[in-house]
């Protein structure tokens, strides 16, 4: 999971938005977004597609699905 917690802060970042404007997006706090960037707590699938809508991403980009399944395969 250490890959999509990289991918939200980038996401995020890239798209100028700071960890306050998200979580008003999301209807929770900043301290939860901190969480989830941090590892301190992972988002459940529900928040994870929350994230990717207020972000305006794919589940994917945020996981990389695509990488994790091929990792392995190694």
């Amino acid at each position: 999971m250490k890959k999509f917690i990289f991918n939200l802060k980038n996401i995020r970042k890239s798209k100028g938005i700071n960890q306050s404007e998200l979580a008003k997006l999301m209807n929770t706090n900043q301290q939860q977004i901190s969480k989830y960037e941090n590892s301190v707590e992972l988002p459940g699938l529900e928040k994870l597609v929350e994230i990717a809508i207020s972000l305006d991403v794919t589940l994917d980009d945020l996981i990389e699905i695509k990488q994790i399944k091929e990792n392995e395969k190694d």
